[in-house]
């Protein structure tokens, strides 16, 4: 399989590469993988979407992905996709036609491509999907998240990253939700939701970015389930990570955007060891219960060179 083209789904499937976020050592690159230092910064979506809008636009991109990334029916792509299609994965141009020619020539490789899809949620006008994509039966596959703004029953605009499934883990809980969780989480009060923003965004700059070690046990609970692979489950091997973040005071890792639906609140970053580093693309996603944040999933995309695109990948 040609490797360049195996990154790209969505409107590419996001290629091979390790759980790292650029320049920091190995053992920190876990640390900020798990969840990157962050300045909190501008977060939430554009749009007030109503929550039946918000509805509309999940089984816009769930019908996507059974008509073309699944069933690969090209002839669906206009159905789905605005002319003016805005893209962000580093390996497609923008446009509609742009996304069904990277993608009919993708699926002539790979016929047997398959996207299953772990979890959806939607917030404003954005939808994010967790899902596993793999090209045949024997392919251990790649975690992707994609994130997709709807206008007009289109969608107009996608960004994603991923990162391959590997051989082994630091844990059993795999990259991906566990078994038995439903796609579709359990709607909750508005007022639950930015509870949960909040707690999760702070968190995520006290302890990340401010080294602030007693944010562990304010904010995360004790059985915390870990679905990064690098790391073992549980609050405790968080604690090690507080003198390797101490020991990279020039990471830079920038909060661009959070979607929060029911119990799960999803961030998108951009992370980086200093100013001069393209960094990484990153997506971490927690799960909220009783005031702590209790379990967490993550991918991690190093920023290329160059890009098809002119859009960056936030």
């Amino acid at each position: 399989m040609n490797k360049k083209s195996t990154r790209w789904i969505g409107a590419a499937v996001a290629a091979a590469i390790t759980v790292t976020t650029a320049g920091l050592p190995a053992t920190a690159n876990a640390a900020s993988s798990v969840c990157p230092p962050v300045p909190v910064s501008q977060t939430g979506t554009s749009a007030k979407a109503s929550v039946s809008q918000q509805t509309k636009n999940k089984q816009l991109v769930m019908n996507m992905y059974q008509d073309v990334f699944n069933q690969h029916k090209l002839n669906k792509i206009s159905s789905y996709i605005a002319k003016d299609y805005i893209q962000h994965n580093p390996l497609a141009g923008d446009g509609r036609q742009a996304f069904a020619d990277f993608f009919g020539a993708y699926i002539k490789q790979n016929p047997h491509l398959k996207a299953d899809v772990k979890r959806i949620i939607a917030q404003g006008d954005l939808v994010l999907i967790q899902n596993h994509v793999t090209t045949s039966k024997q392919d251990k596959g790649m975690a992707v998240v994609d994130i997709f703004r709807i206008k007009n029953n289109k969608i107009v605009e996608h960004w994603d990253a991923g990162q391959a499934v590997p051989e082994k883990s630091a844990n059993d809980n795999t990259m991906f939700p566990l078994p038995g969780t439903p796609v579709q989480v359990q709607p909750v009060s508005s007022q639950q939701v930015a509870a949960n923003k909040k707690l999760v965004t702070t968190f995520y700059n006290q302890f990340f970015n401010k080294h602030d070690g007693t944010a562990l046990q304010k904010y995360v609970a004790e059985d915390y389930i870990q679905h990064n692979p690098t790391v073992p489950t549980g609050r405790k091997p968080l604690e090690a990570f507080i003198p390797m973040l101490q020991s990279n005071p020039d990471s830079r890792n920038k909060i661009i955007r959070v979607i929060a639906e029911g119990d799960i609140v999803a961030l998108h970053v951009h992370a980086q060891s200093s100013k001069t580093d393209r960094g990484s693309a990153v997506v971490d996603i927690f799960r909220v219960a009783n005031g702590k944040i209790v379990e967490h999933w993550d991918v991690v995309q190093p920023v290329p060179e160059k890009s098809v695109n002119t859009n960056t990948m936030f």
